[in-house]
């Protein structure tokens, strides 16, 4: 578990770039102006003006964001790790901008600053949304717009998905998924709920299984991240952020990301209606998963990895980073992971650690 823990903050280490623990790229607002500036020097651009307000934009992400204000307009300022994240950030963005997928626009970049400025949707995101009224109603008619940009994007993004070099070379596979499930057994039930690596050994097979059912499934784009705090409204459209991680991948990871963000606690009555609402979609797109139950038992397969992904995440970056508005997440997140387990029942040695006392205790002692 050490290795995953090295692997992590190698990422963080390339090419020079700052690092701290609370803070992955310790940034301050001058730091930020500075590498503005000289961003808009480069271009031959005014600098900002002396009352221009900085706002930093928490997240999970590897990335800083902050929102630059100036007088009525602003912009989102991107802070990366790598260098080539930059490069590869605007090859996604052309290309699913191409295509008609709503993300933010390219205004400026310079790899040499790492730093990229785009356009600023707003703060009118689906995850305020939903916490803002008790509308269901109007909070599922969101949610089916999500859905329809959402099967847009999956189907228009892969028909010539190898012009997209980032993304094509890019595949999710076992590997991907084995990852991920070491990162919930080392991050969330040994770090975060206190088991020793002992007792999560026999966890192995269970992991080897699901990866094993999910990895052989058809290939499509896959924001990776697509989940409520990545989602926006702006001028009536649904505007999709975050998707520089994009891979090649199995469909239902995004729906589930969507359907089971543990952000946000949608009824599962909802959440039905709107996996139905899906597969009707998809069902008029595609010749694909004609049998509803083999597509809802992916569908639930790719629910219990996604959940054990975010559990290590949010675990990771409130031990560890410092962002403790992280641990607000973890209890919806084994809710929804205790949920997948109880529809599918193949995994006895998961389900009874997820059930156990000492995840429990610690699910009770964050919602206290």
């Amino acid at each position: 578990m050490i290795l995953m823990f090295v692997r992590i903050l190698t990422r963080v280490k390339k090419q020079g770039c700052k690092f701290n623990f609370g803070n992955l790229i310790k940034m301050n607002k001058r730091e930020v102006r500075k590498r503005l500036n000289r961003l808009f020097y480069l271009r031959g651009d005014e600098p900002l003006k002396r009352t221009a307000r900085i706002d930093y934009l928490p997240g999970g992400s590897d990335r800083e964001f902050y929102r630059i204000t100036e007088g009525e307009n602003t912009f989102i300022a991107m802070f990366t790790l790598v260098q080539s994240q930059v490069q590869k950030f605007r090859l996604i963005e052309r290309y699913l901008i191409k295509r008609g997928i709503w993300v933010p626009d390219f205004i400026a970049a310079a790899e040499s600053l790492y730093l990229l400025v785009m356009e600023d949707v707003g703060q009118g995101s689906l995850y305020k949304i939903v916490k803002s009224t008790d509308d269901n109603e109007f909070i599922e008619q969101r949610y089916r717009w999500v859905i329809e940009s959402l099967i847009h994007m999956q189907i228009a993004a892969s028909k010539d998905i190898e012009k997209c070099k980032p993304v094509y070379k890019r595949v999710f596979g076992y590997k991907d998924f084995r990852w991920e499930s070491n990162y919930f057994r080392w991050s969330f039930l040994e770090v975060f709920c206190g088991y020793s690596s002992k007792e999560t050994k026999n966890l192995d097979e269970d992991f080897h299984n699901i990866a094993s059912c999910l990895v052989d499934e058809p290939l499509f784009f896959m924001h990776r991240d697509f989940q409520s705090t990545n989602i926006f409204f702006k001028e009536g459209y649904v505007r999709i952020v975050d998707f520089q991680d994009a891979h090649r991948g199995l469909l239902t990871y995004d729906l589930a990301s969507l359907l089971r963000d543990a952000y946000v606690s949608l009824s599962r009555e909802m959440r039905n209606r709107l996996f139905s609402y899906y597969y009707s979609m998809l069902r008029e797109k595609t010749n694909l998963y004609k049998d509803i139950k083999k597509f809802r038992r992916v569908y639930v397969l790719s629910a219990i990895q996604r959940n054990m992904q975010a559990l290590g995440a949010f675990a990771f970056l409130s031990k560890f980073m410092k962002k403790r508005w992280f641990r607000k997440a973890i209890p919806q997140g084994v809710k929804y992971l205790k949920e997948g387990l109880e529809e599918i029942q193949d995994f006895k040695v998961l389900n009874e650690m997820v059930n156990s006392k000492k995840v429990t205790k610690c699910v009770k002692s964050i919602s206290s």
